[in-house]
Parts: structure tokens; C-alpha cells; sequence
């Protein structure tokens, strides 16, 4: 090694090492684990232990979605017929023609379940009144147009049409045939009763802007009920090395230390951009701003956007300096977790903490940046 090459290696290291004390110095428990290259180069444990499972909120959300991508690979699932195929009820109050790929693209038309958030919050401990409630979802756009981000109700879709072509729990299907053969051994589909005591406790920040309904929303996910439940889009609970691991293994194409998860071909479906934001990105109106999707997956925004676009706002958790080929999901804008193709980077990052949206969205931008830039050579920005 030249010295050249010393100095850029003692940099990123350097780099990496301010980041980590970065992660230590906010208050609650955080996990953060990076891969370069498939080695870790950042795994960070902040008043927490490495097999802590962290509830993971929407950042859960890929994994339901890579089980019907999974079911299509087999031959048991066409994602372009109607889901009233296999889950006649849904086909109801004018959802005859919304697909699988439409649920996966947030194009159903019918993102609420109930007539708001709060109804859909209510009731997501009850797998089957969720279910019913998202089949007598009346939609309010022609399915397949502009996106509008199903908060709970993807998760409860995805998850019958599953159990319904299966005739297996979703849990059990992801254990099966995802989780266990990836080796995700502390990833769970709502958390096991055997790890309560040994849950991250949720924490509201001390911050002024710390809003009424995310008071609330931490005390409903902070019960047994709602933490223990199946819920699709957002109690799956896992570790950052495990989310790491998942998104490893889509890097690499399906496959991880010989062991073949998904086929190739099933994992550039999952990652390929959605047809309705081929020419034009909309403000999501569940959200506010705009979100780049493929079919189960947040994209980057690479060139295409800037984080304002004359009336449109973009939220960049995967960084200002993540390309159009980056994809992972934001959850709730506290946990966070991307793949970026380019620069062979993993990234996974879960926190207990609960900070004013703006804010928590500034962190993960920030952290983001500061891990690409850290391997990019460009770690002095730190």
C-alpha cells in the first residue's frame, strides 16, 4: 500500500469513527451497521446489545413485499391480475381491477382503510377487521395513476393475498421461506412474546415541535397489543445487522453464503421504478412530499430532483448524494436502511427515539451522506 493509499484509508476511518460518535451522542438506543463490499466497516450498539430487536415501523415494509414477489417467482401469483382473483371481497366498491403491482406501487387507489390514518391505527391489531376494512375501501383514484402512500394498509393487502393463495399465516411464509434461509434469525413478524422484556422502549424526544399525534402514536406502539401483533407495515422487529443482511443479499442478487434466497430476476422486479413516476413526480398526498417507488422499495433521487421542486418537496433519507439505483425504505423517519448498488454500500441504522419529523428526516439525510461520503473519499466532509 502506497502512501497515498494510507492517508485516503486512515481518512475513512477517521470518517467512520466521527460517525459513530455521532450515533453514540444522541439520547435512546440506536443500532448502526454498514457493509462495504459485503465487510462491515461500522456496527454501532448505543445502550443496546446487537441482538436488541428494534421495532423497525415502515422499514418492515419490504419484507411483505418480497414475499409476493416470491410468490410470483414460484408460479403462484400473476402480479398483474386482479387480487379479487384469489380474495373475491376485495374486488368490491370499484377495486374489480387493482393488482398486486398496484399494491405494491401504492397505485390502489384506496391507501386508507378507514376514512383516516388515525381509523386505520385503531384497528391494526386486529388482523381481520383490518382485512375487511381494506376490502370495503372505496377508491378515490383510478388505481394505477399517481401514488399515494399506504401507511398501514399495503401490509394488510399483501399479507391476505398471501395467506389467501397460501393458505399459510404471512409470519409463518416469511419464516419459511425468507427469513430462516437468509439467516435472519432475530427478524420477526410483530415481536415474539419470549423477547418483550428485552424490547428498545420507545422515547419521545424533549424537542418543543414534538407534535400531539406523534405522542400519541408512540404510546399505541408502545403496548403489548400493537408491539406483539402481526402488522405487516410496521411491527416487524429486527436488528441492524439482520436488515443489513437482507439488503446484502438483494445486492448480491438473491443469494447469500451459498444460499439462494430469491431468483436474480425477482429481485431487479422488486427494485425496477414504478411506471406511474416514469415522467412525472407528484407530491404524495397521504405524506406531503414526494417518494421515488419501484415495487417494494423507496428509490434515490439521484439528479431527477432537488428537495424542492417548485411546489413539490422530496424526502432524500437515503441522502442528498443517493442515485436514481439506491433502494431501501425509510420507517417513520427514526429507522432507516438502503442498498447502494454504485458504491457497494449496505446501510442499516434503527433508533428508539421519536424526534419532530423535520428533524428526524434532517438526521437520516445527514447520516446517510455522511456514510457515503465516508467511502467515497470524500470523508473530510464528516
Amino acid at each position: 500500500m502506497n502512501e497515498n493509499e494510507d492517508r485516503g484509508k486512515a481518512a475513512t476511518e477517521a470518517a467512520l469513527n466521527r460517525i459513530a460518535r455521532l450515533v453514540a451522542d444522541r439520547p435512546g438506543q440506536a443500532q448502526l451497521h454498514v457493509l462495504h463490499h459485503g465487510a462491515p466497516i461500522l456496527d454501532v450498539c448505543v445502550r443496546c446489545d446487537p441482538d436488541t430487536p428494534f421495532l423497525l415501523w415502515s422499514t418492515g415494509k419490504p419484507f411483505t413485499a418480497l414475499a409476493v414477489h416470491h410468490l410470483a417467482e414460484r408460479g403462484l401469483l400473476d402480479l398483474d391480475a386482479p387480487i379479487a382473483d384469489h380474495w373475491p371481497e376485495y374486488g368490491r366498491a370499484g377495486k374489480q381491477s387493482v393488482t398486486p403491482r398496484h399494491a405494491l406501487t401504492h397505485t390502489t387507489g384506496a391507501p386508507l382503510s378507514t376514512r383516516h390514518v388515525v381509523g386505520d391505527a385503531w384497528i391494526m391489531h386486529d388482523w381481520d377487521r383490518s382485512v375487511r376494512a381494506a376490502a370495503a375501501a372505496r377508491p378515490k383514484r383510478e388505481p394505477g395513476r399517481d401514488p399515494a402512500y399506504h401507511i398501514l394498509s399495503q401490509g394488510f393487502i399483501l399479507g391476505e393475498l398471501l395467506q389467501r393463495v397460501t393458505g399459510t399465516p404471512l409470519a409463518e411464509y416469511l419464516d419459511t421461506n425468507i427469513l430462516g434461509p437468509a439467516g435472519l434469525a432475530n427478524t420477526h413478524l410483530g415481536l415474539p412474546n419470549s423477547l418483550w422484556d428485552t424490547r428498545t422502549v420507545l422515547e419521545i424526544s424533549k424537542a418543543p415541535r414534538t407534535s400531539f399525534p406523534d405522542r400519541v402514536k408512540v404510546r399505541r406502539f408502545a403496548t403489548k397489543a400493537v408491539r406483539t401483533a402481526p402488522i405487516p407495515a410496521a411491527t416487524v422487529h429486527s436488528t441492524a445487522r439482520d436488515v443489513a443482511r437482507f439488503y446484502q443479499l438483494l445486492l448480491n442478487g438473491g443469494g447469500i453464503d451459498g444460499v439462494t434466497v430469491f431468483h436474480p430476476e425477482t429481485v431487479r422486479a422488486a427494485r425496477e421504478p414504478a411506471a406511474s413516476q416514469a415522467t412525472h413526480i407528484h407530491p404524495d398526498p397521504i405524506v406531503g412530499h414526494a417518494i421515488r417507488w419501484s415495487h417494494g422499495f423507496q428509490l434515490g433521487w439521484g439528479t431527477r430532483a432537488t428537495r424542492t421542486t417548485g411546489t413539490t418537496r422530496t424526502a432524500e433519507p437515503f441522502g442528498t448524494t443517493a442515485g436514481e439505483d439506491v433502494f431501501g425504505h425509510n420507517g417513520s423517519n427514526y429507522c432507516n436502511a438502503w442498498a447502494d448498488p454504485e458504491h457497494g454500500l449496505v446501510f442499516a441504522y434503527l433508533t428508539s427515539l421519536m424526534t419532530p419529523r423535520t428533524q428526524a428526516l434532517a438526521w437520516q439525510t445527514e447520516l446517510s451522506d455522511l456514510v457515503r461520503a465516508a467511502v467515497s473519499g470524500s470523508g473530510e466532509a464528516v
